[in-house]
Parts: structure tokens; sequence; C-alpha cells
């Protein structure tokens, strides 16, 4: 296959990365279309590329631009059709007075020597009808405005509930920490960009494109010659910006420029986050780099796409200001052409006026369709990014669900790559079974593959290698409802509703009464809680509200649980994040929850799973050790390497930290 052949950079200077970047790939292409080159994706995490249950990489082919749109607005289509037609008549009111003025010029050059003869009544319904036109216009383009802003609302909506229905179906490890900026992107930034297009540029796209043409239509049957004048020089500023967007470097630096983009603008969001940390211990704004970085990126790649488009730009701008100096040349050719009557050199006073003030307004339109083109540029990058979500595979449902026969989980050969099957394992030949009605505490290194172990439960991921069962069956074999049903899961970081307490535990129970819900607050050890809060639990939890700590946050969560009463428990560092008066309550409401029920307790303090049934062990992906806490403790270096940590850490206060610090 033939080489590609090197691109000879554009500019002496090197701005960003990214530019770097291009011209080294450009002085060095891949013999083979697409060898070495990185993936949309790429620089991404493992976690990132994770095959999410029943994921598969293949994307149904869609159409692009206002076509795409088009099919976005689903039943609203008609609203932008409206829209656009609107835009479209207005464009031609708009331009109806240019005809009709030239129309009435024309009566008066042509009986300047006998005004009287002018036929008075022809030259008042021509100013009548450039009135009625000027009418229209506003009529029309308010009515476009309207249907525009109606349609763009319906859209925003439409699209909305599209995302969020089809968040929902997808496998939970879709949302790993990774993507949940770039969803929380494209829910927010990407859906309002495609509003306020529609709502303040679509109309505003047809108008200018359809105004120069209608223009161009008449000044066609006027005369052809000095129409071809003005289209000329709109043509090659056309081809002059095609030429240049349409390059690789052209595409490249623009591309960079919109990713990087929206790199910094997620970078500044948690550089804000973290702004309380920088001021507390003094750093200057270098302090976090990657903001400066990203920063210094941005505006490298704003500068290579500025220098890149300089000379090109310059030139489509110098084409359409050429305009004016093309019709005064064609107007001196066509001249000598003309009769020597005096009628028809009157006459083409009158059209050369008409052409020079029609050709002199002709820009405004044309510059305006070119901004509109790179606007949609950007909508267009914003619709893919909704349809790469749209996109991704739903959850894999099983066509013959099973029913689970018990409220046991297995793990038999599991092996997990979070970047495929041929990526470092998370978890490699796992295998254990926590009998129904079993505690057990799951413990390790962190990045041992405990946390994974709890995904793969609930079926955030499949397993690349082996079986996870869920009653006996394979929970590929579960229906996703009903093993949501079977499994309860408590987050090391909760999250709350900004909604009232009570409708913040029946997260757990849509259906459960009032009383129930009281009742689950009281197990889970909420109930003081609920007792001290103005409004009990009607009170608001959130802006606007009251706010709860971690350790009481936690409670609700279990509150939860207790009314969702699943089978199967599985708690993620609950007390993390607790005081000690909080984590005792925890542990009160733990013993309840875990009454006939089978509970896998991920933990870091050993404590809270000593009186387990039984232990297991994770490091490194393998399952290290189980057992109960006394036999691990004698049996295995890594426990008991853990449990004496533990041990120094409970020892250690204040007094101990003075005496080692001047030791």
């Amino acid at each position: 296959m033939k080489a590609k052949t090197a691109v000879r950079p554009a500019l002496s200077t090197v701005f960003s990365k990214a530019q770097r970047a291009f011209y080294e790939r450009a002085a060095d292409p891949p013999s083979v279309p697409g060898a070495g080159a990185s993936s949309p994706g790429a620089g991404g995490s493992d976690r990132d590329a994770a095959p999410a249950a029943g994921a598969s990489s293949a994307r149904p082919k869609r159409k692009q631009g206002l076509a795409r749109l088009m099919e976005l607005a689903g039943r609203k289509r008609g609203l932008l059709v409206g829209a656009v037609a609107l835009a479209v008549a207005a464009s031609a009111a708009r331009f109806s007075p240019f005809i009709l003025v030239y129309f009435m010029m024309d009566q008066v050059v042509m009986h300047f020597h006998d005004l009287a003869s002018i036929d008075w009544r022809f030259m008042a319904a021509l100013a009548a009808g450039a009135l009625a036109a000027a009418a229209v216009y506003g009529v029309a383009m308010y009515l476009s405005t309207m249907l525009a802003h109606t349609a763009a609302f319906n859209i925003l909506y439409e699209v909305r509930v599209q995302l969020m229905g089809k968040l929902a179906r997808v496998p939970s490890g879709f949302f790993s920490d990774v993507r949940q900026g770039e969803v929380k992107k494209v829910m927010s930034a990407d859906v309002e960009q495609i509003e306020g297009f529609v709502a303040h540029h679509l109309a505003d796209a047809a108008s200018a494109a359809s105004l120069p043409l209608v223009a161009i239509a008449c000044l066609l049957a006027v005369d052809w010659r000095l129409a071809l004048a003005l289209v000329i020089p709109i043509v090659a500023a056309f081809i002059l910006m095609g030429r240049a967007l349409a390059t690789p470097e052209g595409a490249a630096c623009q591309a960079a420029m919109r990713a990087s983009g929206e790199t910094l603008e997620g970078t500044t969001v948690e550089y804000v986050h973290g702004m309380s940390v920088v001021k507390v211990f003094n750093r200057s704004l270098s302090a976090f780099r990657r903001f400066e970085a990203d920063a210094r990126e941005y505006v490298g790649n704003i500068k290579w796409a500025t220098y890149f488009n300089a000379s090109g730009m310059g030139r489509m701008y110098a084409a359409i200001g050429a305009q004016m100096l093309c019709l005064l040349v064609a107007v001196l050719l066509v001249l000598p052409g003309v009769s020597a009557d005096g009628q028809s050199y009157a006459r083409f006073v009158s059209t050369v006026l008409l052409f020079f003030l029609v050709g002199a307004g002709m820009k405004e339109p044309v510059l305006q369709m070119i901004t509109q083109t790179v606007t949609m540029s950007g909508v267009n990058a914003a619709v893919e990014r909704i349809d790469e979500i749209l996109d991704y595979p739903d959850l894999a449902e099983p066509a013959e669900p099973r029913e689970p026969q018990d409220a046991s989980v297995e793990f038999s050969h599991v092996s997990f790559s979070y970047a495929g099957p041929d990526g470092p394992r998370a978890l490699d030949d796992v295998s254990f079974r926590l009998p129904s009605g079993s505690i057990t505490g799951l413990v390790g290194p962190s990045g041992g593959g405990k946390s994974t172990i709890a995904a793969l439960i609930l079926r955030f991921f499949d397993a690349d290698e082996g079986s996870v069962r869920v009653g006996g069956v394979d929970v590929r074999e579960l229906s996703s409802q009903r093993l949501s049903d079977t499994v309860s899961f408590v987050f090391q970081d909760t999250f709350l509703l900004a909604d009232t307490l009570e409708a913040n535990i029946r997260m757990g129970n849509e259906a459960a009464t009032r009383d129930e819900v009281l009742a689950a607050a009281r197990a889970a050890c909420i109930d003081d809680v609920v007792a001290r809060l103005p409004e009990g639990l009607d009170t608001r939890i959130g802006p606007g509200g009251t706010y709860l700590s971690g350790g009481e946050a936690q409670r609700v969560a279990i509150a939860r649980v207790f009314l969702k009463d699943a089978p199967i428990v599985v708690l993620d560092e609950a007390t993390a994040y607790a005081d000690a008066e909080n984590e005792g309550r925890i542990q009160q409401a733990f013993a309840r929850l875990a009454r006939d029920k089978t509970v896998l307790i991920i933990a870091h303090r050993l404590k809270t799973v000593e009186a387990a049934d039984r232990i297991l062990v994770m490091d490194e992906g393998r399952l290290a050790a189980q057992g109960p806490h006394d036999a691990l403790v004698r049996k295995s270096a890594l426990y008991r390497r853990m449990v004496e940590a533990n041990e120094r850490r409970d020892a250690w206060d204040m007094a101990a930290g003075k005496e080692d610090r001047r030791g």
C-alpha cells in the first residue's frame, strides 16, 4: 500500500502540544492508513474503556448536520421546518422593497424630463407593495423566531428525556469517574448549545443563506452580466474558506481547540472545587499545575488556529470586499454596449444604482452565513457527543430470565479487566461462595479488587472469564429488575437528593407507606436526626434546606436498604466518613440489617468485620486467603500485617505523636 507523503507544516512557531504532535505525525506519516493513530478515546483511563455489561463497540450509522438535528427534534420537526420556511419568506420580503424601489426609480429616471407623464397609480402601488413587504418581513421574522424558540425548548426537553431514558438502560459500569464529567457536560452544555443554535441561529442561518440567493436570482433577471460580477467574489470567498478548513492542519487545529476547551472547562470546575485547599496551604495558581497546563494548551491551540487561518481568512475577506471593484469593472465593460439611445442609458443608470445598492448590503448576510457555518460545526460536535451516549448499547437482557433460588453469591474462576480481556486484570481467577444468610468481610490493600467484586455482583460490568451467580443463577440470566430487587448496595460516597428526607429514604421503595419509612429510619438509627429536624421527615435536604453530616447521610442510605428489604446487601466502606458516635450508630444499624440476609462488607477497618462468619482477603486481584478472623491471623501473613497496622493506628494518639516527634 502506498505510503502517505509528509505534510509540510504551515507555521514555523509551535504554540501547543497538539500542534507539535500533529507536525510530528505529518513529518512521518504511517505507511498504512490509521496505523499508529490514536483513537478518540486515547489517553483515557482503563476504567473508561471498560467493557460494561452487554456493551459492543459497533455504532449505528446516523445522519449528520441539520438532517440529524431534524431527527432529534422528533415530533417537533414541523416547528423547525416552519421556522426555516418563514425565515426564507422573510428574506424574500426583505429584498422585495429593493426591487420595487428600483422600478419606482426607473419610472422617475425614464420620465425625468416630464414627471407629469409618470403613472402615479403604478408608483403608489409599488410604494404600497414596499410597505407591505416590510410588514411581511417583520411578521414572518417574528413568527419564525417564536417557532424556533418553541422548537428549541421542546427539543431541549425531548433530548434530555431521551438521554435520561438511555442512561437508565445502559450498564451501571458506564458511569465511571471519567465518564461522569463527560455525561454532565453532554446533559447540560451540549444540549444547551443545540437549544441556543435552534432558538437563535437556525432562522438567522436560513435567512443568511436564502437572502443572497433571492437577491442573485432577482439581479440575474435584471442584468445577468452585472449579477455575475457580484456572484464571482462570493463563490471565490467560499472556495478560499473551504480550502483553508478542509486541509488536514485546518481540521486538526479546530478539533484541538474544541477538545482543549472542553478539557479546560472540566479542570476549571475541579480547580474551583479545590480552591479551599489551595487557600489553606497558601499556594498560588501554579499550585494546580494541571489547570495551568490546560489553560496554556487551550490558549496555544487558539493561537495555532488563529495564525493558521489568518492568511485564508484574509483572502476570503479580500474576495468579499472586492465585490464593488468587480461590479465597477463590469459596468465599464458593459457600458460601451449600451445603446446610444438616451432612454437605454437612463435605464442603465437605475440598474447600476440598484446593483451598487444591493451589492454593498450583500456582504452582511454572506459573512453571517460563514459565521453560522462555523457555529454549526460546534453544534455538530455536540450532536456527535449526544449520539455517543444514545448509541451506547443497552444492558443485555436475557431472552428467558430466570429466578434466583436463594440468597447466595458465588464467583467461579472469575477474571476481569477494565481495559478489556487483553488488559491488566483487576480480578484474576477468583472463586468463592457466600452462603445464604452469611456475613462475609472483604478486605485487602487498595487496588486489590474489592470494589470490582461488588461491581460484578451488581453487574456494573460482565466478567471476562468465569461466572458470577446470585441465587445460583448467572447474573447475565437474571433480568436487571430482578437483580436490583435481590441486591442492595450502600456506597462509600452517599448520594442525597435535593428533596425531603422522606423522599431520600423512599428511594428504597417508592410504594412504602409513611409508617414504613419511619420504621426504616428507626432501624437505621436515623430517628434522632428526624426528631431534631424542624419539619421531621418533611425537612428539605440540601440547598435551601438542611445539610447532614457524612455519618448521618450514611444512615439515610442504610434506611433505604431497610426499606428495600433485599435479601443480599453489599456495604462498601460504609463507615469511612463517620465520626465515633455515628460509627457506633451505623454499627447498630448493620447488626439489625444483617439479620436473615446475606451481607458482604467491604472494609479497611478490620474491627468492622472481625465478627463476620468469614473474611475474604484480596491482594492484586487474587483471593489471597479466606476464613474466620482468628484463623487468618494464624495462617495469612498479609492479613496479620493488616491487623497489626490497624492496631497501631487505633493505639496512636496525640501524646504518642508528640513522643514520636521528640524522638
